[in-house]
């Protein structure tokens, strides 16, 4: 009898002790969806893919990877463990429907004229070197967490709008825009490297383009001053400009972009995530 009460006892103990293991062998932080970031913690990960993108970890097991903002479809994340087991997930983006914004913006930024093409061009050479340097940094500095960039929470425009500037169709707003004074602060929204600090660029403005590794980086337009330099290391919270209306604006704000390599993120879903809440795991289907 007593065995027969050990053995079972035994069983539940040790089905319950592997489910658990289980479920700390790898924990998420984010959301599947489009414009969603995906971040990962497991200490045991020795490689990781996203369908057939080889993603970064780096020496504390922490990897990311996000959705587009006009991803859609089947997503398989492969985990392979010191363990030499494989640890497979699978998402499902589904379309979400955006809305239109209506602006109207001073003519030269609708259709700019021939004397802007050289700047227009310079900046985006400008912009093409700074971004050849993302993806450089291995290490996970975003895992100090995420910081709102303004004071003031007074969202203006969302991610993913579909701008109307002066009755005529434009590019996807990619990225927050947060209403504010002229002169207020601007924070790093967490850790990063200065790839570029951008002086009147035609339609950013002053702005500043943060690295915070793994291919994640923010953007910051608009600023009436920049109170940072290229190269420069800043951690979350750290004054990096001020709001302002430089570039094409309609008024002082700060346009907050984020990108995972060249895949438009929302700042907000990014902004929401918790490392101290990871996401359940049956939330994936495995």
């Amino acid at each position: 009898m007593f065995k027969k009460y050990f053995l079972k006892w035994f069983f539940l103990f040790a089905l319950f002790y592997f489910q658990n293991t289980f479920a700390q062998e790898i924990e998420f932080f984010g959301e599947a969806k489009q414009g969603g970031v995906i971040i990962c913690k497991c200490k045991d990960a020795l490689s990781a893919t996203l369908n057939n993108t080889k993603l970064q970890i780096d020496k504390n097991g922490i990897f990311l990877f996000g959705f587009d903002r006009d991803a859609k479809g089947n997503y398989k994340l492969t985990v392979h463990l010191k363990n030499k087991k494989t640890k497979t997930f699978n998402y499902t983006i589904e379309q979400e429907k955006f809305e239109e914004q209506r602006l109207r913006v001073s003519k030269k930024y609708v259709n700019p004229p021939k004397k802007f093409s050289n700047q227009i061009a310079h900046e985006n050479y400008l912009m093409k070197i700074a971004r050849s340097k993302v993806g450089k940094v291995k290490h996970a500095l975003f895992m100090s967490g995420f910081a709102y960039p303004v004071d003031s929470i007074d969202i203006r425009a969302t991610f993913g709008l579909q701008r109307i500037l002066n009755g005529k169709p434009s590019n996807v707003h990619n990225g927050l825009d947060f209403a504010g004074e002229e002169g207020d602060s601007i924070r790093a929204i967490t850790d990063g490297i200065v790839r570029i600090a951008g002086n009147n660029f035609f339609y950013n403005g002053n702005f500043v383009l943060l690295d915070h590794g793994q291919g994640l980086t923010s953007v910051y337009l608009h600023m009436s001053k920049i109170i940072t330099k290229e190269n420069k290391e800043v951690k979350k919270g750290e004054v990096i400009g001020l709001v302002g209306s430089t570039g094409r604006a309609t008024g002082p704000h700060l346009h907050l972009g984020v990108q995972w390599y060249k895949k438009r993120i929302d700042p907000m879903r990014v902004l929401n995530i918790n490392f101290d809440s990871p996401v359940s795991i049956d939330l994936f289907q495995q």
